[in-house]
């Protein structure tokens, strides 16, 4: 596996990697059309990459095969996962041809030592309190602070 910061070119994969966080459960809930209409999803995306942006794409025998992205919003522009203006939310999503291959695992630990780099104190995030990645999180560290709607916002302590 290759990790390779994430860019301006890779925003077509961007977008089917948050659809694949989306539609985590294999239901197709959300579609482009779905997500660049719904503001709080588009937020993770919209503009990609601005100044403070940061991710990271794993390849796979030069196939792109997952994500994982962080960003800074606004209360007036929250996410599904937001705590604060100077807290980053992360999307992760990995296609399903590359899963339970260390993927997932991969791109996150890079981008929480991206965070780190760049002196975040936090990392925040969503998650279906039944999405199997919810382990993942736990076992690098997040933490349960909240609920919005019915998924949980957890937060990583850097």
């Amino acid at each position: 596996m290759h990790l390779r910061p994430a860019l301006a070119a890779d925003l077509p994969f961007l977008l089917e990697m948050l659809l694949e966080a989306c539609n985590w459960d294999g239901t197709a809930w959300y579609d482009e059309a779905k997500v660049r209409g719904d503001g709080h999803a588009w937020r993770y995306l919209d503009g990609w990459p601005r100044e403070r942006d940061f991710g990271v794409v794993a390849e796979i025998d030069g196939s792109p095969a997952g994500a994982a992205w962080a960003r800074l919003l606004t209360a007036e522009r929250p996410g599904y996962g937001y705590i604060a203006a100077d807290v980053p939310e992360l999307t992760l999503g990995v296609a399903a041809g590359f899963r339970r291959r260390g993927v997932a695992r991969g791109v996150l630990t890079e981008v929480i030592a991206q965070a780190r780099a760049a002196s975040y104190g936090q990392l925040s995030l969503s998650v279906d309190p039944d999405n199997p990645a919810r382990n993942l999180y736990e076992s690098l560290g997040f933490r349960k602070v909240g609920v919005v709607g019915t998924s949980d916002t957890m937060v990583l302590e850097l």
